[in-house]
């Protein structure tokens, strides 16, 4: 198997490669330079360090390629390896193909890179730049521009915030006055037009004429009229749980000209009445007429 040919190959897919008495085999390549004028390509050089650490990469990578086992791969780089040294010893040059040579100066055992490894393409002249690119470019226009962007953008948006604010402040000014209504609203339903209840009128007794006046002595003397009498009420028209609700209702009713006043019956029950004078044949017309304009659920007579 040639060996010499596969360390080659091997250097050059890794860049690195151990072979064991002689050292590392090191590819390196200098980066592009640049002289003022011409542009100078990469180089690639091969470099011998001495020592390094023993595995068995190479041997792997030939026992692939020649399909043997590693031993018998590993057995072939040693033996490449003494008789290397032994020719170099004697003054010898030992060739890896396309690679370099391996020599030996003054007991030391150096590498020489070959020329064709270290090819470079022709420098490449550097294209003068125009003095009109040279120019500092004038970047007046463009930040004009942007801050005229930005002025109408940020107009614009603070538009659209104040137009917001105005519209949360609207929402809650009708929502307060909305609440302010709500609170001031009593529990029962208002009287729309103040109801009075007119005194009842007691119409006067018949005149009785001259001829018609029974005698003293007369047994069949007519009995006078009687007139209707006038009863006093004191009618409920609204109950509550609370005295607080109670005087709020009375409150209510008073400002609209109605005398009412609470009554409590206990803790829990408080009327809120009106005294009403009104003949006794009149009391279910006076309680319709109450329940029509201060209480549609009903009003009774507070017994």
């Amino acid at each position: 198997m040639d060996i010499a040919k596969y360390i080659g190959l091997f250097l050059l897919k890794n860049s690195f490669c151990y072979l064991h008495g002689l050292g590392n085999l090191v590819l390196k390549k200098k980066a592009a330079s640049f002289d003022g004028e011409l542009i100078k390509g990469p180089e690639y050089d091969v470099v011998l360090t001495p020592g390094g650490s023993i595995d068995d990469t190479l041997a792997n990578f030939i026992a692939t390629h020649e399909q043997t086992s590693i031993s018998k791969a590993a057995n072939a780089l040693r033996d490449f390896s003494t008789s290397t040294r032994a020719e170099l010893a004697q003054g010898k040059e030992v060739e890896l193909p396309g690679i370099g040579h391996f020599y030996e100066q003054q007991g030391v055992v150096k590498f020489r890179t070959n020329a064709q490894l270290q090819y470079t393409p022709a420098a490449a002249p550097v294209l003068k730049i125009s003095k009109r690119v040279e120019e500092a470019p004038s970047f007046q226009r463009e930040l004009q521009e942007e801050s005229a962007n930005r002025s109408a953008s940020s107009s614009i948006a603070w538009n659209k915030i104040l137009l917001l604010v105005l519209l949360v402040a609207v929402v809650i000014a009708v929502a307060f006055f909305g609440f302010r209504y709500y609170q001031s609203k009593p529990d029962a339903p208002k009287a729309d037009t103040l109801v009075t209840i007119p005194n009842p009128v007691t119409l006067p007794a018949p005149a009785i004429l001259p001829d018609t006046v029974a005698k003293v002595d007369s047994p069949l003397a007519a009995p006078a009229p009687q007139t209707s009498a006038s009863t006093g009420f004191t009618v409920i028209l609204n109950r509550y749980p609370t005295k607080a609700a109670a005087e709020r209702r009375a409150g209510f009713l008073s400002k609209n000209g109605n005398v009412v006043e609470v009554l409590s019956k206990d803790s829990a029950t408080h009327y809120v009445v009106m005294k009403m004078n009104t003949p006794a044949a009149d009391t279910t017309r006076m309680l319709d007429s109450l329940r029509r304009f201060f209480n549609p659920k009903g009003v009774s007579i507070l017994h």
